[in-house]
């Protein structure tokens, strides 16, 4: 029994870092359906029409504010997670392709590795960035012009994930945590450390200004 009790637990923990990434079944899944649609689309709903103005890819909302991808094919219509659709679409653009559209090159073979780890940051081969390394650093202005690009882009990437946890811990101390079961099998319940309003004030505005300044000076403004 506590065998099976510890497998629903790690099941239950693998389906919500899914949903959290998207790719959980029930956001992937896409159907097919071949009736009518019931009720008129809001304008602001289409994302894209047909020549004839009719709508070809919209936003269904559901009761429960879930948002499905809906596109009309010629006689039915797939239906899909919006969120899914843009973990997919995310996937697409860093999926690399067999050639370089820079040089032409295939991408693979004895530099397949480094090519990948550069077409995620310059979309072209590790050859091409080399020669446009190479290139710039002839020029100590553009070169110093090119570094600091490439420091404010990998800040921005470090503070994308950084707002994350900070999201997460403000959550964590702000929250009062019940249910909690110590060893003697007594149900505990915790306080939260600070309320929303201390916390924005002593750690998340303090957090803000250092990315903003840090931003900013790499940036140059």
């Amino acid at each position: 029994m506590a065998k099976s009790n510890a497998n629903s637990k790690l099941q239950n923990v693998k389906a919500i870092k899914e949903m959290l990434s998207g790719t959980h079944k029930s956001q992937t899944r896409q159907t097919h359906y071949y009736g009518k649609t019931s009720t008129e689309i809001d304008e602001e709903n289409i994302i894209e029409k047909f020549e004839d103005g009719t709508p070809k890819v919209w936003i269904e909302i559901g009761p429960n504010g879930s948002r499905t991808r809906v596109t009309q094919h010629s006689g039915f219509k797939s239906r899909e997670s919006e969120t899914g659709h843009a973990v997919r679409e995310a996937q697409k653009s860093l999926e690399m392709p067999t050639t370089c559209p820079n040089c032409g090159q295939s991408t693979h073979g004895k530099e397949e590795r480094l090519n990948r780890k550069f077409w995620v940051t310059h979309k072209t081969c590790f050859d091409c960035v080399v020669t446009m390394e190479t290139r710039l650093r002839n020029d100590p202005e553009a070169w110093e012009k090119y570094q600091n690009e490439k420091m404010f882009e990998n800040a921005k990437s470090f503070f994308k994930d950084a707002d994350g946890d900070v999201a997460g811990l403000r959550k964590m101390l702000t929250q009062e945590i019940k249910n909690v079961q110590n060893a003697d099998g007594d149900i505990e319940t915790y306080k939260e450390a600070m309320s929303p309003e201390e916390f924005d004030k002593k750690v998340l505005s303090e957090y803000n200004e250092y990315k903003n300044n840090v931003l900013k000076g790499l940036k140059g403004d």
